[in-house]
C-alpha cells in the first residue's frame, strides 16, 4: 500500500511550504495560534528569526525567516498516523481513477471510496485551522473528477483504454483492486483517529 501511495503521489503533486507577504518583524503572517497551541521562538544557525508551533495532536509548524523578513511556514504532522491532506489527495487522485478507468466489479471499492472522502472531509472540517465548509471541499471534488472526465472525453475510448492499461494508471488501480476493504478501512479509522489540524506534510 505504501508503495501505491508513493506511485500516486508522483502526480498529485502535493505543496508542502506557504510563503507568506512581506511583514514586520513582530509579525509571522496570518498562521493561526489556538488555545492550547504552544510557541517558541528563537533563531537558526544562519541567525533567522525562528517560531515553531505545536498544536494538540502532534502537528507543528516550522516558521522562519531571513532578512528580507518574509515569513515561511512548513507544517508537519508528526502524530504517527499520517498527514491527513495527503491522505485526502490520496483518495481525491484514487476516485478520480476509478471514474475514469471503470472495471466490472468495481462498485463496492467506489462506494468505500466515496465513503473514505466523506469521513476525511468530515475530519478536515471539524480540525481545520481556518475555517472551511463540508460544500468547498466537495466542489472541489468534483470540479477534479469533472476534469478528469472531460479529458477520458476528448481522448476517445480507444486513449483513455490505453492509458488505464498501463504505465501509472495501472500501477496505481491494480494495487487499490487487489487490496482487501477490510484492511482499508482500519487504516483510515487509524489515520483519523487522532483530532488534529489537517496538513499535507509529510505526504510518504
Amino acid at each position: 500500500m505504501r508503495a501505491l501511495m508513493l506511485t500516486i503521489l508522483l502526480g498529485v503533486g502535493l505543496s508542502t511550504i506557504a510563503q507568506a507577504g512581506t511583514a514586520p518583524s513582530d509579525d509571522w503572517g496570518d498562521v493561526p495560534v489556538p488555545a492550547g497551541a504552544t510557541v517558541r521562538l528563537g533563531r537558526d544557525a544562519r541567525g533567522n528569526e525562528t517560531r515553531e508551533i505545536t498544536y494538540a495532536g502532534g502537528v507543528v509548524a516550522h516558521q522562519w525567516r531571513d532578512g528580507s523578513s518574509k515569513p515561511q511556514t512548513v507544517m508537519e504532522d508528526r502524530s504517527g498516523h499520517g498527514a491527513v491532506l495527503c491522505l485526502r489527495g490520496i483518495y481525491v487522485a484514487l476516485r478520480e481513477g476509478l471514474d475514469t478507468c471503470r472495471q466490472d466489479g468495481d462498485d463496492a471499492l467506489r462506494r468505500f471510496m466515496d465513503e473514505g472522502l466523506d469521513q476525511i472531509d468530515d475530519f478536515v472540517v471539524a480540525n481545520s485551522l481556518t475555517p472551511i465548509t463540508k460544500d468547498a471541499l466537495k466542489a472541489t471534488e468534483e470540479a477534479r473528477l469533472k476534469k478528469q472526465r472531460d479529458a477520458a472525453a476528448l481522448r476517445g475510448p480507444e486513449a483513455q483504454a490505453k492509458i488505464c492499461g498501463g504505465g501509472d494508471a495501472q500501477r496505481m488501480l491494480g494495487g487499490l483492486r487487489s487490496a482487501s476493504l477490510d484492511k482499508l478501512r482500519a487504516e483510515l479509522v487509524a489515520a483519523l483517529s487522532v483530532p488534529r489540524p489537517p496538513v499535507s506534510n509529510p505526504c510518504l
